[in-house]
């Protein structure tokens, strides 16, 4: 068979080369049996293809379904069993997109010496109904704890806590959404499409409108600090004085600058990899980051090996890689 490379008279590459024509693939009975066979299964192709993607579809509501009631039964576990609310406890409440991860900061700051020696905001202001998945142990933080959530009032943990709703005009609430939804799920269809969902609440989180009036409701109970987002923006310092005020925290004036320029848009901007949900997800399941690249040296990992793992390494490659003339290099 001839596998020389032949070169091609006529067409040529954009730097002047002529083209190079390959050779085909060599032929075997395998392949052209197998060539055949497909020939023969055209008619029944399509339907039989359809038919596997309803199967795929049939387990995957199955898949859906029992990751639901994992969920749900291990939330019941950590709201009824594991977790054990401190009086100083706070809980960061808002329907997505509203101000989340500002207050996160805000907390964050308020509560300890702000510097920014964490991988994500997560690590010192938990998601509270993820770690009935993530099984972080939330007894280990440090007094006060403080929570994010994104549960409606019927499924919050009503203890003797404390409880900061933020609320944001519902219409900036759904482009944000929206927008979350294209870089963070993968959604291909137009704001309109997203808004009629978004209006039904067919949407992660559900309804915004049951979320915002289950909470709107409980706005004059002492336990309950309700605050809107666009105050926020208005007046950030007072917002952070009113929520330090609110959950008794003494706060040296002379930080208060501090605390307010750490707070604004532009520099959370700049970390912006330790506010971002996509990250919080790994960090939430263990993954250290700067792990991925590490040394890229030949041996390294050998050196790590016991005589026992050696041998027992090179006794399979023996067996396996060898008798085809493979290199162990």
């Amino acid at each position: 068979m001839d596998t020389s490379v032949s070169v091609v008279d006529g067409p040529s590459l954009a730097d002047g080369k002529p083209m190079v024509r390959l050779p085909p693939p060599p032929d075997t009975p395998g392949l052209r049996v197998k060539a055949i066979l497909w020939r023969l299964l055209w008619p029944i192709r399509w339907p039989l293809s359809r038919l596997l993607w309803m199967l795929s579809w049939v387990f995957r509501i199955i898949q859906w379904v029992a990751f639901g009631l994992h969920v749900a039964i291990d939330y019941v576990r950590l709201m009824y069993l594991d977790y054990t609310a401190r009086p100083d406890d706070i809980f960061i409440v808002s329907y997505p997109r509203s101000g989340t991860t500002w207050l996160q900061m805000i907390l964050y700051q308020l509560t300890t010496d702000g510097n920014m020696d964490f991988a994500h905001i997560a690590e010192k202001c938990p998601w509270f109904e993820r770690s009935a998945i993530s099984k972080r142990r939330l007894d280990k933080l440090p007094s006060p704890r403080v929570f994010k959530t994104h549960l409606p009032y019927i499924w919050l943990p009503k203890r003797r806590c404390r409880y900061i709703y933020v609320a944001r005009n519902g219409k900036d609430v759904a482009w944000s959404f929206y927008q979350f939804y294209r870089s963070h799920f993968r959604y291909r269809g137009s704001f309109e499409q997203f808004f009629r969902l978004f209006m039904r609440g067919w949407v992660a989180w559900g309804s915004w409108f049951y979320h915002v009036r289950g909470y709107w409701k409980r706005r004059n109970d002492p336990r309950f600090l309700f605050l809107f987002y666009e105050d926020m923006v208005r007046d950030l310092e007072g917002t952070i004085r009113r929520i330090a005020a609110f959950c008794g925290l003494q706060i040296p004036e002379e930080r208060m600058a501090e605390i307010v320029r750490r707070c604004r848009f532009d520099f959370m901007k700049q970390h912006e990899e330790k506010f971002d949900y996509a990250f919080e997800l790994l960090v939430d399941q263990g993954i250290v980051p700067g792990r991925f690249l590490r040394k890229g040296q030949v041996g390294e990992g050998q050196q790590s090996f016991t005589p026992q793992l050696h041998e027992e390494f090179d006794r399979k490659f023996q067996r396996r890689l060898a008798p085809l003339g493979f290199p162990l290099r």
